[in-house]
């Protein structure tokens, strides 16, 4: 067993429950407006969908506050069983952000259920007034929205049972916990890659902030693999070899390409999977370097994505 891993890491299990505000849409309800549902295809072909009883500007903040939860928690683990495992000396700092989120989210929650009422009236009038028959229809009572909206988070220490001998399925996660760090390290330099660098000939150094961010990541799960010091190692040489200061660009800006599309995007793979072709690969397979790379620069080895 992977002792070392375990006692290293808490797991973070997020349960947050969104409304949608939306009710499935009847055949009735196009009747009511002058569609014949017998010449709608049948169920097996295609679907009616959905209907939504209240604007999406009023659910907003709450997806907008998982979207942050689940960033707070990658930005320092990794996906785990069915969670996230966080260092053990990240676990009261990740803890801290997600009870300020919850917090959020409990305000916003009771903001919503005071103003239901306006924001069902406010929907009905943005709408065709032939379909408010069908929305009030469809309506949900407050306390419905109230049990359909819940932020909740647990933090949990892992070991196998001392009294159950086979442990295989819970040491085989936890070797797994390197090639997941891996996965989300390459994909996350792909998209930075992507956004900002290629066909660029210069860039600020907001777009240190990616790498910045992988590094951090990665030095709060140095535990996992020697892999990851060394990486970590690759990532300060390179960085310490940019100016203090003022834009990026030429061979700078090249080493800053190589860093993310020759290591952090490869991170984890083995030899041969960095330098097979596969059959099917065709041009868009590839990343570009940002323009303006040295024509007399020895060419990159092609670049492809494991996912």
């Amino acid at each position: 067993m992977h002792l070392t891993v375990l006692e290293n890491i808490v797991l973070f299990v997020l349960d947050i429950r969104l409304w949608t505000g939306r009710k499935k849409l009847r055949p009735e309800d196009l009747a009511a407006n002058g569609v014949d549902p017998d010449k709608l295809p049948p169920g097996s072909l295609a679907s009616l969908g959905s209907k939504r009883i209240i604007g999406n500007e009023a659910l907003a903040p709450f997806a907008a506050i998982k979207r942050e939860a689940e960033k707070i928690l990658l930005a320092k683990g990794v996906r785990f069983l069915s969670g996230y495992a966080v260092p053990a000396n990240e676990a009261q700092e990740v803890s801290d952000k997600l009870c300020l989120l919850r917090q959020r989210f409990e305000q916003a929650k009771a903001e919503l259920l005071q103003s239901y009422d306006d924001e069902v009236r406010r929907w009905i009038a943005e709408n065709p007034p032939a379909w408010a028959p069908v929305i009030r229809a469809a309506l949900e009572p407050v306390s419905h929205v109230e049990r359909a909206l819940g932020f909740a988070y647990t933090p949990v220490t892992i070991d196998a049972p001392e009294s159950l001998a086979d442990s295989e399925s819970l040491e085989a996660q936890a070797q797994g916990l390197f090639g997941q760090l891996c996965h989300e390290v390459r994909t996350a330099a792909r998209a930075a890659f992507e956004q900002s660098y290629v066909g660029k000939s210069s860039v600020t150094r907001k777009a240190l902030r990616p790498i910045l961010a992988m590094r951090e990541k990665l030095s709060g799960l140095v535990f996992l693999d020697p892999q990851v010091g060394a990486m970590i190692a690759t990532i300060d040489a390179t960085l310490d070899e940019l100016p203090s200061s003022g834009p990026i660009e030429g061979r700078d800006l090249n080493m800053l390409a190589g860093l993310l599309s020759r290591e952090l995007a490869r991170m984890g793979l083995a030899a041969a999977e960095e330098t097979e072709v596969p059959a099917e690969a065709d041009e868009e397979t590839l990343l570009p370097y940002p323009s303006g790379y040295p024509a007399t620069a020895p060419p990159a080895a092609p670049l492809f994505w494991d996912f």
